[in-house]
């Protein structure tokens, strides 16, 4: 038994850092890219190039966030129904617990 203690493992090696990706922005990675054409007023494009503005990537970020926002803005007017009825009855009911809270006292 004595033996099995004297023995050494494998050395200890750290775990390997994470790979990064070269995606930046919020969302899920990219996709594959697709060539588009685009009109930008002509002074507003320069500025951006002096600037060294990733055009493509500011597109992608803003289209990423106007379709995010639309998508939220057409879910809750397809179950605006539901949310309605749900938040008469939190003002009928209110919250399970609410009793608990002492808002007026802040903690200390």
């Amino acid at each position: 038994m004595a033996k099995d203690l004297e023995e050494t493992g494998k050395p200890f090696r750290p775990a390997e850092p994470a790979k990064r990706s070269a995606h930046i922005g919020p969302g899920p990675r990219p996709g594959p890219k697709r060539a588009v054409n685009v009109s930008v007023d002509a002074e507003i494009l320069k500025v951006a190039k002096e600037m060294k503005i990733n055009l493509s990537q500011v597109l992608e970020d803003g289209l990423r966030t106007l379709t995010k926002d639309e998508r939220t803005k057409r879910w809750q007017a397809e179950h605006r129904e539901a949310l309605d009825s749900y938040n008469a009855l939190i003002e009928r009911a209110g919250v399970a617990g609410e009793e608990l809270l002492d808002l007026d006292d802040p903690p200390v």
